[in-house]
């Protein structure tokens, strides 16, 4: 068995101007680097350990794993999974989020992004695979929104790729008889004490 927990990756200045990142190389902001620190002691605090510590390749989620691994005082190496990376929301990357993109999105018809299928097998591809060559381990896996989300339509009743994720969101999962299934989802660590 597998236990793994895939956080989003802290605030940056796209998303708090509401603008789809994508596959843009943004950094964190300020605030971003807080929640990445707070996430970090929220996980000391409660004395959770990790064996593996995985990033997406992109710079915020890259950061937020290295902040939190400084914050819980560890200093486990960061293996970057290139599958990990966020969605290609082609023609849409760099513009504002509307109701008119939430619309698009949920009907597949942006010019060039990566469709729904794709994305989910994309993603269920990587987190097997890391399963399978590191079994019997927790895993810290710091990625992207529609990464997560990508699991998360599939285990979570009424979840969709218009539910909100925190920045920061710890979402924790199990894989166990090659089956993965959801513990917990979209836990705000800075609402909360002990998970």
């Amino acid at each position: 068995m597998n236990e793994i927990y895939l956080v989003r990756h802290g605030e940056t200045d796209a998303n708090r101007n509401y603008v789809v990142q994508g596959r843009m190389d943004n950094p964190l902001n300020e605030f971003g680097k807080k929640q990445a620190f707070e996430t970090g002691e929220f996980f000391l605090h409660n004395k959770m350990h990790f064996d593996l510590v995985i990033s997406s390749p992109l710079k915020r989620a890259f950061e937020t794993a290295k902040i939190i691994n400084q914050a819980m005082r560890t200093s486990k190496p960061i293996i970057v999974h290139q599958d990990l990376i966020e969605r290609n929301f082609g023609d849409y990357d760099g513009q504002k989020i509307t109701d008119e993109y939430a619309d698009l999105i949920k009907r597949g018809t942006i010019p060039h992004m990566e469709l729904n299928p794709d994305l989910e097998k994309r993603i269920f591809g990587a987190l097997t695979e890391l399963c399978k060559k590191y079994p019997n381990k927790k895993m810290l896996i710091v990625t992207h929104s529609h990464v997560i989300k990508a699991v998360l339509v599939h285990l979570v009743p009424d979840f969709n790729y218009g539910s909100y994720l925190f920045n920061c969101s710890i979402n924790h999962i199990l894989y166990k008889n090659r089956k993965f299934e959801s513990i917990q989802h979209n836990i705000n660590p800075f609402d909360l004490k002990k998970l």
